[in-house]
């Protein structure tokens, strides 16, 4: 494990590889970036596969929950790892809310991407409940109540759930967050530190259209929480994205897309 440190926290990331060819490999809501090193099968000769636990997961720490991630804070932390690990350009593979963070690490550093791949991604337009770390402050008393007394928000879930309202996957996926009071801590931290970071995606859209930057977009056919229908308005605006719709759901893409792309590269 490698350690990334800032006045801030410290960044975790397990190093694959050797090479001037650097991919920064983000994972989702609730893991940590041992749920991507399925993406190590394509790693090439010459090519340095860095996988990041974000912050709150894995071996990565944050200062203070008093203190939200920034934008500004977010492109320090990738300086950093560009002096650390001795490279300017790179590529970007994000899952789920690593997603998020591809896209806003490429908003920050349009120039210096040579690939943007992003999986079921968070960020542009998901349910509320799938959109963890996506909203503003003033909705985190809400999200402490949920947190801590967590019996009747299940409740309505399931209520939901009953009357066709809610998919059953997303429900699924919630309790699989917040089965235990740590889980449930963790949620709100995440929703407190992260929450401040909100894309600005008109600009990526912009820098994606003046940059001819390679841009693939994984959906899985059977998510029901990331849907290409969702991500059309998006998509549709960037001419050379490449949309890729696989037969998995949203807990499978990762293994399904890497799949794909080692089939590509053989």
């Amino acid at each position: 494990m490698n350690l990334l440190f800032h006045h801030q926290g410290k960044l975790a990331y397990v190093r694959k590889g050797v090479g001037k060819e650097v991919y920064l490999i983000f994972h989702g809501f609730g893991q940590t970036h041992r749920d991507m090193l399925a993406l190590d099968q394509i790693r090439k000769p010459g090519q340095k596969f860095l996988f990041i636990d974000l912050f709150y997961y894995g071996g990565s720490q944050w200062a203070s929950s008093a203190r939200i991630l920034t934008k500004s804070i977010w492109q320090e932390l990738i300086e950093g790892l560009q002096v650390q690990e001795d490279f300017q350009g790179f590529h970007l593979i994000g899952y789920s809310m690593g997603g998020k963070f591809s896209h806003l690490t490429f908003e920050l550093f349009s120039e210096q991407v040579k690939s943007l791949t992003l999986i079921a991604p968070d960020g542009i337009k998901t349910g509320l409940w799938y959109s963890m770390s996506s909203y503003p402050n003033y909705f985190h008393p809400f999200f402490k109540r949920v947190i801590f007394k967590p019996q009747r928000f299940f409740g309505i879930m399931e209520g939901l759930n009953s009357a066709g309202w809610v998919e059953k996957s997303l429900v699924k996926f919630v309790k699989s967050q917040m089965e235990t009071r740590s889980k449930r801590a963790q949620a709100y931290f995440v929703w407190k530190v992260f929450g401040g970071i909100q894309l600005h995606l008109g600009k990526i859209i912009r820098l994606a259209r003046k940059h001819p930057t390679s841009m693939t977009l994984f959906i899985g056919e059977y998510d029901k929480m990331v849907t290409a229908q969702n991500l059309l308005h998006f998509s549709s605006k960037i001419p050379h994205l490449q949309m890729i719709i696989l037969p998995a759901g949203h807990g499978g893409l990762v293994e399904a897309a890497a799949l794909f792309l080692g089939s590509e590269k053989a």
